[in-house]
């Protein structure tokens, strides 16, 4: 723990290798999250480091009090990567009115990573954003909508998508 807390005081005085080896020890699981957002591994890694250029760039605003400094960095990158999503022009779908049904033990966490990054890649990118969110990061509707500038509805539209595109796939493949 006190290795981290030097090598962050080093990241504030801009110190090169300190930041250097702080992005290869979050690296892995940061990917990861970036990789859940978009379908190109480079752009996966181009968002990656957008979000830790901007956790050099505003690493004094980290309070060690409030929780732990991954939580703080994944949150940033997370940030970074909905940002790039909401500026970019998806194509809008009309929005439905359906019931979403949530279920704790959804297909989803049950599958390898491997697996979730093919199927995510059959989803458009807002559609991809929205399946993310809800399905594995545990956000609820109302607030995907927020941080996506989309509403309720159109991001219930986006689960209704996930599930029509989705279901084929997985019982072909995955629910044998």
């Amino acid at each position: 723990m006190e290795d981290l807390q030097q090598l962050v005081r080093e990241c504030l005085v801009n110190n090169r290798r300190s930041q250097e080896q702080l992005y290869r020890k979050f690296y892995p699981a940061l990917f990861l999250l970036c990789r859940k957002f978009f379908s190109q591994p480079e752009e996966a890694v181009e968002v990656l480091n957008d979000g830790m250029l901007q956790v050099f760039t505003q690493l004094e605003k980290y309070d060690a009090a409030k929780g732990e400094l991954f939580n703080w960095v994944y949150t940033v990158v997370r940030n970074t990567a909905l940002d790039k999503i909401r500026k970019k022009k998806w194509p809008v779908h009309a929005a439905i009115e359906e019931d979403v049904i949530v279920t704790q033990n959804n297909i989803m966490s049950k599958l390898a990573w491997e697996d979730i990054y093919k199927l995510l890649d059959t989803l458009s990118p807002s559609t991809r954003a929205v399946c993310t969110l809800f399905y594995l990061e545990g956000f609820p509707i109302k607030e995907i909508g927020e941080m996506l500038q989309q509403s309720p509805g159109t991001v219930k539209w986006h689960l209704s998508e996930t599930r029509s595109k989705l279901k084929p796939i997985l019982e072909q493949y995955y629910l044998k």
